[in-house]
C-alpha cells in the first residue's frame, strides 16, 4: 500500500514539475516577444495580445504600385519598403538606401543597405531598385507614383549596391520622392509586372501569410532587415469589406482596432463612446495670393493690414464646418521645418494703425488715401473658381469681413477655365487658390522664380538657392526662419485653411500614435492590445 502511495506521489510530483516547466517556457516565450518594449503603465505581460486588426475598404489590389485604394496604400507601408521614409514630422530617414549623395544638379548616387533580403530570402539589389522605376515611369499602366519619377531620366546601376539616378531637369529635395515601394525584379522576370497575378513579396517588417475574399493575414517577417524595430505584433488581420459603411459598423463593434477616414463627422457613424480619435492636418491649403505687381497690393503694408484683418477661425466656422482647420503657412500640417510661431491672431488695431502710418485715412467707412490730387480707395477683386463651393463660400466670408473694416472687396466669381487663364497669366488682383502638398519642405511653388504671386524679394532668392543646394540640418532650421520672417512681413500670400482626416482607434490598442498624411502606423512596431 505504501509502495502504491510513493509512486503515485512520484507520478504527481513529476506532472507538476512539467507542468511548471511549460507554464515558465510559455511565459518566456511571451516575454520574449516584448521584453525589449515598454509597456503602457496600465498593462502586463499577462494582458497584452498580439494580434492586431485592421481594416480596407473596396480592395482593388494589393499591390502597391497598381492600387489606387487609400487603405491599400496605408497597409502596404508595413509589408513593402521604399528607399526612404518619413517620420511623424515628414523628415527624411533613410530606409532601404543607406546614403544619398547628389553629386551634381542632376544626378543623385545611392548607396543601398547591405543584408536585406526579400521575404524569400534572395537579396535585395540595385536591380530590383532599377526595375521599379523603369515599371512605374514606362510600365504602361496608372500609378500613384508617377509624380515621384517624372523628372528621372534614367538609372544606372553600378553594382549591386550603388546606382545612379539622372534627372531631366533640378528638383528641390528629390530625395522625398523616392518614398514609392520597391519590387523584387526576379520575382517578375518572366511575366509582365502590370498583369501579374502574384502578389508581391517585400522586404517590410511583416509579410503576408494569407489572402483570401474576406481577409489578408500578415505575419511578423523574422528575416527583416531592422533588429531595432522588431514588432511586438506577431500577426495582423486586414478584414476586408466592400464599403466604409461596412468598415463603420465593424468598428463600432468592436472587430477593428483602427479605422483610417477622411471625413471629420464620424462621430455620426460610429457612435461617441469607445474609441479615442486623432484629426490631423491634410494636405489640401487653400490661400490668397497677391499680384504683387498690381498697382495697389505691390504694396506689403497694405498686404499685411489685410492679412491682419482676416479672422481664418471665422471662415472655417461659418463658412466651411467640419473637415478644416485655420492654417497660415503650406508647412504647418506638422512639418520639421516648421519651427517659427506663425499663428497670427486678427489684430484689427495693428492693421489700422499700418495704414494710418502709410498715410491711409478711414472715411465715409472705406479706408482712402489722397495721391498726385486724387482720392485713391483701398479696394480690389478677389477672384475665386466658381465651380468650387468651398471657396466660394470662403471668398464670401472674407468680402464681409474686409468690409467692415472699410476694405470693399469685388468676389469675382468665374468658370474653371476662366479661373486657370488668370492664375497662370496673372491676369488677378488677388485669387482665392489652393495647392495638394507634397511631403517635401520645398516652397518653390510660393517662392521661385515665376511664382503665382510675382513676388520677388533677392533675399528670398537668395535662400531659396542656399536651401535647395543643403542637406545641413542647422542651415535649414536657420533659413526657414528668416524666410518665415520675411514672410510675414511681405504677405505675399495669405494662409486661410487646410483640410484635416482622422484615424480612430480602439480604447483597448496601445499604440502612442502620431498619424500624419505620410502614414497612419508610425512606430506600429510598438503596438499591443490590452
Amino acid at each position: 500500500m505504501n509502495s502504491n502511495n510513493n509512486v503515485f506521489k512520484y507520478i504527481f510530483a513529476a506532472v507538476v514539475v512539467c507542468l511548471v516547466g511549460y507554464i515558465m517556457y510559455i511565459i518566456v516565450q511571451n516575454r520574449s516577444n516584448v521584453e525589449d518594449y515598454s509597456l503602457d503603465q496600465t498593462s502586463t505581460l499577462s494582458n497584452i495580445q498580439t494580434d492586431l486588426r485592421f481594416s480596407i475598404a473596396g480592395l482593388d489590389t494589393i499591390n502597391p504600385l497598381l492600387s489606387k485604394n487609400r487603405n491599400v496604400q496605408e497597409a502596404t507601408k508595413m509589408i513593402y519598403d521604399s528607399l526612404v521614409t518619413l517620420n511623424g514630422n515628414y523628415k527624411l530617414e533613410y530606409c532601404l538606401a543607406e546614403e544619398i549623395a547628389k553629386t551634381d544638379d542632376l544626378t543623385y548616387v545611392v548607396k543601398l543597405r547591405n543584408g536585406v533580403l526579400w521575404e524569400d530570402r534572395s537579396n535585395f539589389t540595385a536591380e530590383d531598385v532599377k526595375f521599379t522605376i523603369e515599371q512605374i515611369k514606362w510600365g504602361g499602366f496608372e500609378t500613384i507614383y508617377s509624380e515621384n519619377v517624372r523628372y528621372i531620366d534614367h538609372v544606372e546601376v553600378i553594382d549591386s549596391n550603388n546606382l545612379k539616378i539622372v534627372l531631366t531637369e533640378p528638383v528641390t529635395f528629390f530625395e522625398y520622392n523616392l518614398t514609392f515601394p520597391i519590387m523584387c525584379q526576379t520575382y517578375y522576370q518572366d511575366e509582365e509586372f502590370a498583369t501579374s497575378e502574384k502578389r508581391p513579396i517585400g522586404t517590410g517588417m511583416f509579410k503576408i501569410s494569407e489572402i483570401s475574399s474576406n481577409v489578408i493575414k500578415l505575419v511578423r517577417n523574422d528575416y527583416y532587415w531592422n533588429a531595432n524595430k522588431k514588432p511586438m505584433a506577431t500577426e495582423i488581420t486586414i478584414n476586408l469589406y466592400n464599403t466604409i459603411g461596412e468598415a463603420y459598423t465593424a468598428f463600432k463593434n468592436g472587430e477593428l482596432d483602427i479605422l483610417s477616414v477622411r471625413i471629420s463627422n464620424v462621430e455620426d457613424y460610429i457612435g461617441l463612446l469607445g474609441y479615442d480619435k486623432i484629426e490631423y492636418k491634410a494636405r489640401d491649403f487653400d490661400f490668397l495670393s497677391f499680384n504683387t505687381t498690381h498697382e495697389l497690393l505691390s504694396d506689403p503694408i497694405v498686404r499685411k493690414a489685410v492679412s491682419l484683418v482676416i479672422d481664418k477661425n471665422n471662415i472655417v466656422a461659418t463658412a466651411l464646418g467640419k473637415g478644416y482647420t485655420p492654417s497660415n503657412f503650406s508647412l504647418d500640417m506638422g512639418n520639421w521645418l516648421y519651427t517659427k510661431d506663425m499663428n497670427i491672431a486678427t489684430n484689427t488695431e495693428e492693421a489700422t494703425q499700418l495704414l494710418m502710418n502709410n498715410g491711409w485715412s478711414y472715411l465715409n467707412g472705406i479706408w482712402q488715401k489722397r495721391e498726385n490730387g486724387a482720392t485713391r480707395r483701398l479696394e480690389f477683386t478677389l477672384t475665386v473658381n466658381a465651380n468650387n463651393d468651398k471657396r466660394v463660400a470662403a471668398a464670401e466670408n472674407i468680402k464681409t469681413q474686409l468690409a467692415t473694416f472699410g476694405i470693399p472687396v469685388t468676389v469675382k466669381s468665374v468658370s474653371a477655365d476662366a479661373y486657370a487663364d488668370a492664375i497662370n497669366n496673372r491676369r488677378y488682383e488677388c485669387a482665392l487658390t489652393g495647392i495638394r502638398l507634397g511631403y517635401s519642405p520645398s516652397l518653390t511653388t510660393f517662392f521661385a522664380e515665376g511664382n503665382i504671386a510675382n513676388y520677388y524679394n533677392s533675399e528670398v532668392t537668395d535662400i531659396m538657392n542656399i536651401i535647395s543646394n543643403t542637406n545641413d540640418d542647422g542651415v535649414l532650421y536657420e533659413k526657414y526662419n528668416r524666410l518665415y520672417d520675411i514672410y510675414l512681413e511681405d504677405c505675399p500670400y495669405i494662409g486661410l485653411y487646410r483640410n484635416t482626416e482622422v484615424v480612430v482607434s480602439n480604447q483597448n490598442l496601445v499604440s502612442n500614435m502620431t498619424a500624419n498624411c505620410y502614414n497612419i502606423y508610425h512606430n506600429i512596431e510598438k503596438w499591443y492590445r490590452q
